[in-house]
């Protein structure tokens, strides 16, 4: 993985991790599936194991053949050899007679191509029939002492010895047997027979015997391998489907911690919006104050003086000035109260609260800006609005109010047109104007620019319901603003 992690160089470079494995042999070897690393595993150990156990029974079963093959060997041989050296019993040294029957059984033999050469040793330990070699004194090996004891021994020689020129002749493998040949009347041993039987019967037994361990070792190795291997593979795939779940539940944490990261930027950046709209929003409000009711107020205090030093005046009070003072405080202290009115009326609206549907709302603001305007309104409004929460409600209807007031600002005089409808998902709200012939485009788009508040306050607003503004020239003159919010479930 990875990973992942890695979770990643091993996965580019390949399922083994490492394009160079002898460099790092363990991590190539980890880098497989764990299926994969008990398959190689169990196969090295056990064949190792198997072909232990193999070598251990094919010993076993060779020796025990060996030793049956001596056994049968020695019986045969000693039921041939042992009427032949009876008289061994009462001398030293073999019967012309009994030398002439040997040397026949030994020729037999030999052109049977079974038991290829025949010796006989005295208990003395002294050579007494050889066919090919000199009836000489020689030191008789261990085996003949053992011979003499009563056991029958046999072995593979080692021709190249010095004492079997005459076997190593022969150019075929041997199989060596003593045995002890005994008197029949007594049961004494008197001498002991060596005869060196051809191997390759041996050998085609010996082939067989193993040829049966492995039969029977292999489908037991193999019936063992794949059940072991079939129950490993199983919990590897659990193992697997457990890994690529926490993966993907990784990968969503990671997409989660990612858009809450975006998210927490978003909102940093809205809060910096947002202080910068209502910082915009004070000015303008107390632009608006300072040169329109401050202004008025200012002359209402002028006129107010005024009418004090008439009254005053020492050649007493002039009626008819007094009057048109009078008068013009009154007119200017109205229009004050309608400056502050109109300024109040764009900050708080008593209406918004109680309009309780998206049609109500935007058909009271239409009204409220044909009273305050004095330009019409037209209104297309979609029957099946969603009904949604009071706080998207307000929001909405800011938007419109912010949308009108740019319209008669910017474009005073031009038909205004307020639809809403549904499309794709979304809520659509569009304030169009026909423009003006001094002012052809209501809203610029770097309203922002110079100081503006309109266009930034309701793309803020739009972008914090999850929605879009739009701004669009219309042909040939006029401009058209597009609100789009997504209707949720619970909202439609």
């Amino acid at each position: 993985m990875r990973q992942r992690s890695g979770i990643d160089a091993a996965n580019v470079e390949g399922p083994c991790g490492s394009a160079r494995p002898w460099r790092n042999p363990l991590r190539w070897f980890l880098g497989f599936s764990l299926s994969f690393q008990f398959l190689a595993g169990l196969a090295l150990v056990l064949s190792l194991a198997l072909a232990s156990l193999a070598y251990w029974i094919n010993t076993r079963a060779t020796s025990r053949l060996l030793d049956a093959s001596a056994d049968t060997a020695a019986f045969y041989m000693q039921n041939l050899l042992q009427p032949h050296v009876q008289g061994l019993g009462r001398g030293t040294a073999l019967r012309p007679v009994d030398m002439a029957a040997l040397h026949d059984l030994s020729e037999g033999f030999r052109q049977q191509g079974h038991f290829l050469a025949i010796k006989i040793w005295s208990r003395e330990g002294k050579l007494i029939f050889a066919p090919d070699e000199p009836l000489t004194d020689m030191h008789p090996d261990d085996e003949i002492y053992e011979a003499l004891a009563g056991h029958v021994l046999g072995r593979f020689p080692d021709l190249g010895d010095t004492a079997h020129e005459s076997e190593r002749a022969l150019g075929v493998q041997l199989y060596e047997i003593y045995a002890p040949l005994r008197d029949l009347e007594t049961g004494a041993i008197v001498a002991v027979g060596e005869f060196y039987q051809n191997a390759d019967v041996i050998r085609a037994a010996l082939v067989t015997s193993a040829t049966k361990t492995w039969l029977f070792v292999a489908p037991l190795a193999l019936a063992v391998f794949t059940m072991l291997f079939l129950i490993v593979r199983r919990g590897s795939l659990t193992i697997e489907r457990q890994t690529a779940e926490l993966r993907r539940q990784f990968d969503e944490r990671e997409q989660l911690l990612l858009r809450n990261s975006q998210l927490h930027l978003s909102i940093a950046q809205a809060a910096q919006k947002a202080a910068g709209i209502d910082e915009l929003a004070k000015r303008r409000i107390g632009s608006e104050l300072h040169d329109g009711a401050c202004q008025l107020l200012s002359y209402l205090v002028l006129e107010i003086d005024r009418l004090a030093r008439v009254i005053r005046s020492p050649n007493g009070i002039d009626a008819t000035k007094t009057g048109k003072i009078v008068d013009e405080i009154g007119k200017v202290a109205r229009d004050t109260m309608q400056e502050i009115r109109a300024i109040s009326r764009g900050l708080v609206s008593p209406h918004f609260g109680a309009a309780k549907s998206l049609a109500t709302l935007f058909e009271t603001i239409a009204r409220d800006h044909e009273n305050r305007t004095g330009a019409a309104v037209a209104l297309e409004l979609t029957p099946d609005a969603p009904d949604v929460p009071e706080t998207t409600r307000l929001t909405l209807g800011r938007i419109v109010q912010e949308a009108l007031n740019n319209a008669a600002k910017h474009a005073p005089g031009s038909h205004v047109k307020i639809t809403t409808y549904q499309k794709d998902g979304s809520f659509v709200v569009s304030v169009s104007d026909s423009g003006s012939d001094t002012k052809p485009d209501a809203v610029a788009p770097t309203e922002a620019s110079d100081g503006g508040l309109g266009l930034p306050g309701m793309t803020f607003r739009a972008q914090s319901l999850g929605g879009t503004l739009e701004l669009r020239k219309l042909d040939p003159r006029g401009t058209q603003l597009i609100c789009r919010i997504p209707i949720t479930p619970e909202a439609a």
